[in-house]
């Protein structure tokens, strides 16, 4: 089943904020081998899962422009980019777009890499066997915790979310 492309317009049933030809040419220029070929039953649900991955797991500046009836997190009204300027509400940022082919591209190589099953009770803080002892740095037992964070997304799309990205506990420092 083809993709439906978001374009701005909040298209019924839209599942991708990028085109297969747009990956397929951020790639390319990128020089990222592992994206080709004209395989597009492995390609779009690649791009399926990192548009849901983008529309669930960030917390956006601004509004949905339809509410809660709009399928995907995009497009949004009342966003500023880092620069001060307005983010039309029948736009989808070519950051946005970048950063579904970096995740597609995980998505590709590892279907489900983005969200991975998680079970707290699996989680070990400190193992021993005989002598040896180690403590394991992230001892975070949050399931966010565990999910992977590609930094040249978040650097992508960083401006268009709140707080830039970073998590509950940490902020910006404003210079006075």
């Amino acid at each position: 089943m083809a993709l439906i492309v978001e374009d701005g317009t909040n298209v019924s049933g839209a599942d991708a904020l990028a085109a297969l030809a747009f990956v397929d040419a951020y790639h390319s220029s990128m020089g990222n081998t592992t994206w080709t070929g004209d395989d597009t039953s492995i390609k779009e649900p690649a791009i399926r899962r990192a548009t849901a991955f983008l529309s669930n797991s960030y917390n956006w500046k601004g509004n949905r422009v339809d509410g809660r009836d709009q399928a995907l997190a995009w497009p949004r009204a009342g966003v500023v980019d880092q620069d001060g300027y307005g983010i039309d509400s029948n736009e989808i940022p070519t950051e946005l777009q970048n950063a579904v082919a970096e995740i597609a591209l995980r998505e590709l190589v590892t279907p489900g890499t983005m969200n991975p099953d998680f079970t707290q009770s699996a989680m070990v803080k400190s193992e021993k066997v005989g002598p040896l002892a180690v403590e394991y740095l992230n001892s975070s037992t949050s399931a966010d915790a565990q999910r992977p964070v590609l930094l040249v997304v978040r650097d992508m799309i960083g401006q268009f979310l709140v707080n830039g990205g970073t998590n509950r506990f940490s902020g910006r420092t404003v210079r006075a």
